[in-house]
């Protein structure tokens, strides 16, 4: 049994991050190859790597690829190695010396099972690492909270999302859903759009109760300008229609509310805005219609 586990970097250095990743899976009871795919960063993540844990291998982009393209370079090389499991893991994140033992179990108890997600904690372990908790409501993951209430936590449940901060993924779910989609996603979304893809291809998703991780994101207050909040949109926009467990024509869904869109622009001449639109998407169209054909078939895609 052959395991890698996959890291992406951009800055690892801040807060000894990338420091504290790798000395967790470096201590984990099951021995896992580590793999690291820097993007490009500005400050001493790779030579720091290099000197002190010459076992890990190192791909240098040279330029911030995004957490899809860059992840994918790393199953690529984990796969041609043979890989039976695929093990991603944010730069923020460590595990705890069972995690991925735990999770394995998982797979071994589930046939179907196309990735096992462990707890996510925050950072020093005192709450739900806030993105996490809100893959555990009872509308994706039936019975969790349910289930912690009333002190009969079970080992194993059944979800239809978790964010990718921690996966392991088995080598059959990787040959026939793929890589993450790099055509419409580029970072943020694209953990949403794998879910739906491997729950389409007759995979489970499964959170393990019984594994956890401590995610040490930063949270934040901070003014939204609009430009976040148009992307904020773009990205729930991009997610909803490269669903595929939706119907098709959701893509004919988004072509009348375009034209609907572009009415009201023509109405009340804005000219500018009705051309910029119109382009931009025809754009969208045609990157959700190929994304979608692609990804509803089985292989290797975008890897």
């Amino acid at each position: 049994m052959k395991i890698a586990s996959i890291i992406v970097t951009y800055n690892g250095m801040r807060h000894d991050w990338i420091q504290k990743c790798l000395d967790s899976l470096i201590a984990s009871s099951i021995k896992t190859e580590i793999i690291v795919i820097d993007n490009g960063s500005a400050d001493e993540t790779v030579d720091f790597i290099q000197k002190n844990y010459p076992q890990v291998d190192v791909i240098e982009a040279k330029e911030n690829l995004g957490f899809a393209k860059a992840n994918n370079r790393g199953i690529r090389k984990a796969y041609d190695s043979g890989a039976d499991y695929f093990f991603l893991l944010n730069q923020d994140a460590r595990v705890e010396t069972n995690t991925i033992e735990k999770l394995i179990e998982v797979f071994e108890q589930k046939p179907h099972a196309g990735i096992v997600s462990p707890i996510h904690l925050n950072g020093d372990k005192t709450k739900l690492d806030y993105g996490f908790s809100c893959c555990v409501a009872p509308r994706i993951t039936p019975h969790f909270i349910s289930d912690v209430y009333c002190n009969c936590l079970q080992n194993v449940y059944e979800t239809k999302l978790v964010y990718a901060a921690a996966w392991l993924l088995n080598r059959n779910c990787i040959e026939t859903v793929g890589g993450f989609d790099t055509l419409v996603f580029y970072h943020y979304g694209e953990d949403d759009n794998y879910c739906h893809r491997v729950l389409y291809h007759q995979f489970k998703l499964y959170i393990a109760t019984t594994a956890s991780i401590c995610h040490d994101t930063i949270t934040f207050k901070k003014e939204y300008t609009e430009e976040d909040k148009q992307l904020r949109e773009y990205i729930r926009k991009c997610v909803y229609y490269a669903d595929i467990q939706k119907d098709d024509a959701v893509i004919f869904e988004f072509k009348k509310s375009s034209i609907k869109s572009i009415l009201k622009n023509l109405v009340h001449l804005r000219l500018n805005t009705l051309l910029t639109q119109r382009i931009e998407d025809k754009k969208f169209i045609k990157k959700q219609t190929q994304s979608r054909a692609i990804n509803k078939t089985k292989g290797l895609h975008w890897l």
